[in-house]
């Protein structure tokens, strides 16, 4: 039978445990997008501008949907007859509305983790927020603002994130630390307000107590506006954490 009761059940922990969802896809609106979703756990679909308004697919073939604010959550149903299970695998389309805008999802069910996907109207409405956020501060106060949440991991949706999967250890960044090794994390941006943030990496070879003038070389950043790292000493084998911010036009 259709294993609907899981769904509730496994809705209500997904609430409280939303982190596990293994990887984020961003979708804009009036254009057909191809994504996958996991066909076994539940999947999260995020209104970056609103709230979901609607959501609208073919319920026979074995989906259930829980729209909750921002958030809807999306359930391919389990067939078992008591000795296997059998996964929904034919693609769906889902129409879903988001602070008014509508997006199309062409979403083909695989044997993946569930999946988060992110809906956004771009650049126009980031802009728009980011300025009602950071207008109001001074420039000083916006890094500390960004630096602090790229530590904290808590960084606001209308950020741009750009993560940088081949990061390589690279040596002769400082001049004045020889013996450290840096490797680019992320950058993120702040439309609309010209600030940037790169995250690195720090490793050293030696025991060393850094001044973050200790980075401030081209090679690191353009612009440099503030430089934060954590911690300020290292061991051998123990890695921090540098924050540069950068400002267009300083």
């Amino acid at each position: 039978m259709l294993n609907k009761q899981f769904f509730n059940a496994a809705l209500a922990v997904m609430l409280v445990s939303l982190p596990a969802l293994a990887h984020t896809q961003v979708v804009k609106p009036d254009v057909v997008t191809p994504v996958e979703m996991s066909n076994r756990d539940i999947n999260r679909v995020t209104c970056v501008d609103g709230a979901i308004n609607d959501a609208f697919f073919s319920q026979e073939k074995g989906i259930v949907v829980e729209n909750n604010g921002n958030n809807s959550f999306i359930k391919f149903l389990i067939q078992d007859d008591g000795l296997h299970q059998e996964y929904v695998s034919a693609r769906s389309e889902f129409y879903l509305v988001c602070a008014g805008e509508i997006y199309t999802l062409m979403v083909s069910p695989k044997d993946i983790p569930g999946q988060t996907i992110r809906l956004s109207t771009g650049a126009k409405n980031r802009i728009k927020d980011n300025q009602e956020l950071l207008s109001p501060l001074p420039d000083e106060e916006r890094a500390v603002y960004l630096t602090m949440a790229a530590l904290e991991d808590d960084i606001p949706d209308s950020f741009s994130v750009s993560t940088n999967t081949n990061s390589e250890w690279v040596s002769r960044m400082t001049a004045g630390t020889p013996n450290t090794q840096l490797a680019l994390r992320r950058t993120i941006r702040v439309d609309g307000l010209g600030l940037s943030l790169k995250e690195f990496l720090v490793r050293t070879s030696t025991t060393t107590t850094f001044s973050e003038t200790d980075f401030l070389s081209s090679a690191i950043g353009e612009s440099i506006f503030a430089v934060t790292m954590d911690p300020l000493s290292l061991e051998p084998g123990q890695v921090g954490r540098l924050f540069v911010v950068s400002k267009e036009g300083f």
